[in-house]
């Protein structure tokens, strides 16, 4: 009875915000939640500790999960109460050594890519949450992914890193990956690098919208922010900046995520290492789908965050959860609304108020993990169940 009264008291939250949900890109409709299914008769595994390590989950219910490694992947039709089992078939084979790269769009659309070799990989689309896959092969190897929607999105296809250089080519489909084109690509032998430089590691890729996408990451200039934008569906890329960041000339910066709030709006965290041992994030926030970026706020040795809107976000570091309503300008300690007796891993925020958090009982191996649920952008958390549904009749078709 407590945990369905769970489930909707978040729903109930949900239908209240709508106007100030994170919106996924133009998106297929998706039907109200309902049970898992449960063909082949399934067996459940009704216990809270499961493997789940990273969960994007969306209004209506619907979401994603995976285990820590990308070998595993799951989808929730009920917030996370019931997950199944729908790793496509073929995803993980002994001794193949490639990692996978996915994105999910809404809880409905998945993407799952892993390179085979240097220059060739196996792309992997659902639209239904996992329960049909289709199979491509591609003649490049994987990498970052951004999903526009069910028929459009990009590959950032590395490759390859040497001398603190990372080259990369960048792909688009417009049939839901059956085929790609070639919009950029880095050439050794070219000094052309039409904007985007080969120098610098890059750590993040994503499109706001059909011609709007940044690329961030890492390059070892003090005083500097690796940050560019594409206006063109990434033919060409102008580096962008975060006015009045109270960057020290002494300080190096890397960028691990830009959160997408809609097509116009972002939040731009930028990570730097002091010289005491330190770090410190300082939060820059767009509305001009990046044309600029303004200087919000800071916060002190963030391990990860997540925003559910440009104003409300909860981060969380050394032992303390914080939250904040006003883009990250002032932060507040809400660690006494943690789950005892398990390390904090990820997070996930839908909204202004609603999201989730995993944690684990075995942070060596990240294995043993739960979920819980904010009605109030993280002041407290109540456990979800969890359920694992393992299943033998997931397909993946040619």
């Amino acid at each position: 009875m407590i945990k369905k009264r769970l489930i909707l008291t978040l729903i109930a939250a949900l239908a209240l915000l709508t106007g100030c949900v994170r919106t996924s890109p133009a998106i297929t409709s998706t039907p109200e939640p309902t049970q898992p299914a449960t063909n082949n008769s399934p067996t459940s595994t009704p216990t809270h500790l499961s493997p789940l390590y990273k969960l994007h989950i969306f209004v209506g219910g619907h979401g994603w999960a995976s285990n820590v490694d990308q070998t595993i992947f799951y989808n929730t039709r009920n917030f996370g109460e019931h997950w199944l089992t729908v790793t496509p078939a073929g995803l993980v084979t002994e001794g193949s050594g490639w990692g996978a790269a996915s994105s999910f769009p809404n809880g409905d659309i998945g993407w799952i890519c892993r390179s085979e070799t240097e220059s060739s990989a196996s792309f992997y689309t659902s639209t239904d949450g996992g329960r049909e896959w289709q199979t491509i092969d591609l003649d490049f190897p994987c990498g970052q992914i951004s999903v526009i929607n069910a028929d459009e999105g990009f590959i950032l296809s590395d490759q390859g890193v040497a001398a603190g250089s990372q080259f990369v080519s960048l792909y688009h489909t417009a049939d839901g990956g059956k085929t790609w084109d070639l919009r950029f690509e880095h050439d050794p032998a070219d000094p052309d690098d039409h904007g985007l430089p080969t120098g610098g590691m890059k750590n993040y890729f994503g499109f706001l919208s059909s011609n709007i996408g940044v690329v961030g990451g890492y390059v070892p200039v003090s005083g500097s922010v690796y940050l560019y934008r594409t206006v063109d569906g990434g033919t060409s890329w102008i580096q962008s900046e975060c006015q009045n960041l109270p960057l020290d000339e002494n300080q190096e910066t890397s960028i691990d995520k830009i959160i997408r709030i809609n097509a116009t709006t972002a939040v731009l965290p930028v990570r730097s290492y002091l010289a005491n041992g330190n770090s410190v994030t300082y939060f820059c926030s767009t509305t001009d789908a990046a044309d600029s970026w303004q200087y919000v706020g800071m916060l002190e040795n963030v391990e990860f965050l997540d925003f559910g809107s440009q104003l409300t976000g909860v981060a969380y570091g050394q032992g303390k959860m914080f939250h904040t309503s006003d883009g990250g300008l002032t932060w507040t300690e809400t660690t006494l609304g943690l789950p005892p007796a398990v390390t904090p891993i990820s997070l996930d925020m839908i909204n202004d108020l609603a999201g989730f958090l995993i944690a684990t009982i075995t942070p060596e191996t990240l294995v043993d993990n739960r979920i819980y649920m904010t009605g109030n952008n993280g002041k407290d958390w109540q456990p979800i169940p969890g359920n694992i549904i393992e299943s033998t009749n997931m397909n993946s078709t040619p």
